[in-house]
Order: structure tokens, then sequence, then C-alpha cells
């Protein structure tokens, strides 16, 4: 990887995104854009002279937003990383996904900003707004947690993905820093559903030489079984990719799914189809 972009509000959530976003970047080599969306009216008073202001406006959030980069990023060990700083004027789910383009991001980290977990990201925040709308992969970072490359992952996959190139290379650069184990999880509705072994061995030979083991569950609630067994594993990662019968399609769409937003308090990882 070479650039990732991490949106914040300043908030405790978005600080241990980019806390996360230090730890990606300094085991790859990555620079990191911090980008803060300013609302179009945020400068202005509903009064037409205040308009004049808007530039001095912007440059008192930039000085901001450097200060509150540099106290996340100083005092510990990310210092050597390559960081800069961006105010953009907008919305903020259509000005990250231009940034992220114009920049050429390969990931973006952000902060779910909800006070339950993923819940936040599934629940009309702007990281469900940035994960439905972008093709890059986006790694939401829950409130009370920073991403912990020493813990086991799960990658749930029902095995009809054709993944993207640019998600396959972060895939593989994320996982191969994890110090623990990764769990491929494949939960089916039926006992008698076949073992999808050619499936596997293309997604071992996509993951090599990453360590790796496959897991079937029986489960008419797919969801349920994927928050148990992220739990039984006290994983600290769940991989999605997002495409029209994914776990991730659930997670925004299917209104039972919100009992995994609620207990699946883990970084979420979500990746993209061809």
């Amino acid at each position: 990887m070479k650039t990732i972009l991490v949106p914040t509000d300043f908030s405790k959530c978005a600080e241990n995104a980019l806390q996360s976003a230090f730890a990606l970047a300094e085991r790859g080599g990555a620079g990191i854009l911090v980008l803060h969306v300013v609302f179009p009216n945020e400068a202005l008073d509903n009064n037409i002279y205040n308009a004049f202001w808007t530039e001095e406006y912007l440059q008192e959030r930039q000085q901001a937003l450097r200060r509150w980069t540099e106290r996340i990023r100083l005092p510990v060990r990310f210092g050597q990383v390559k960081t800069e700083v961006m105010c953009r004027v907008g919305f903020p789910v259509p000005s990250i996904c231009d940034v992220a383009d114009e920049v050429k991001a390969d990931l973006i980290v952000m902060g779910t900003i909800g006070a339950t977990g993923l819940r936040g990201a599934i629940l009309g925040s702007v990281a469900a707004g940035v994960m439905a709308q972008t093709t890059l992969p986006v790694l939401a970072i829950p409130k009370h947690r920073i991403f912990d490359l020493t813990v086991n992952a799960v990658l749930a996959t029902d095995f009809k993905f054709n993944i993207s190139e640019a998600s396959l290379h972060v895939l593989q650069q994320v996982v191969a820093d994890i110090k623990g184990k990764l769990h491929i999880l494949h939960v089916v509705e039926h006992p008698d559903a076949p073992r999808q072994s050619e499936k596997e061995q293309q997604l071992s030979a996509i993951l090599h030489p990453i360590p790796h083991e496959f897991h079937y569950l029986h489960d008419r609630d797919i969801v349920q079984a994927t928050v148990n067994f992220i739990e039984s594993l006290d994983a600290g990662l769940l991989i999605a990719v997002a495409h029209k019968h994914s776990i991730l399609h659930r997670l925004f769409f299917d209104r039972t799914t919100r009992r995994l937003a609620h207990h699946a308090h883990v970084p979420l990882l979500t990746l993209h189809d061809v």
C-alpha cells in the first residue's frame, strides 16, 4: 500500500481509526492522508458577508487538524510515517470518496462513529455511506477498539466472489501482518451442503503463505452464527466482501442482522468484487 486515507471528525472513534492506520502504514511503508470535511455552511452564519471569512476558517480548521494529527502521531512510535492533512468543503460521504479517488488511496480507515460498535456503521452513518459508494477497501474501527494485529481474524465468505485486484492487494498486506491466524468461515443453511473444496484451493492459493484454516457451520441464522464464531475465537477483525449475496449485504440491508451490529464490536474490513 502507498496511501491510506483517514477521514476524521476529531472524535475518540476517529482517533482510534488514525492509530490503527498508523500501525498499518508503519508495517507496509505507506503514507497517511488525514481528511476533515467541513460542511458548506459551517463557516457561515446565514450572512453573505461571512463568506469572505470562509478561507480563513478553513485555514484554522487545517491547523487544528494538523495539531490533532501530531498529538496522536508523535507520542507513540509512528513519528517516521509520512503524514499529510487536508480540509475539504463539502458533504462527508461524496467528499471522502472523491478525495480517495483523487489521491489514489489504497485503503480508507475510518471510525464507525456510532456508540455501539458496528451498528454505527450500518444504520446510516458516514462510514456506511462510504462503504456503499466506494470501490476501495474500507477498514471501519469501532469506538472502543483499535485494530490489533496480534489477534485472530475472521473472513466471512460464501465462496461466490471475484475479488478485485486492489482489494486482494490490501487483504494480502493486512493479513500478512496478523500474528494470530486467519479463520475462513462459511455458514451454510442446510446440513447436507457439500464442502467447497475447489473454492478452498483457489482461496488458499491467493492467501499463501498466510496461515489459515477453513470452518463450516450449519445455522439458519448466518449472522448470529458469525457473531458466535467471532466471540468464540476472541477475534479482532472481521473481513467481508461487498457483493449482493455476501455477509456485508446482510449487514446493510437485512433488518435481522442488526444483532450482528450490536454484538460484533470488532473492526470490519470490507473488500469489493471486480
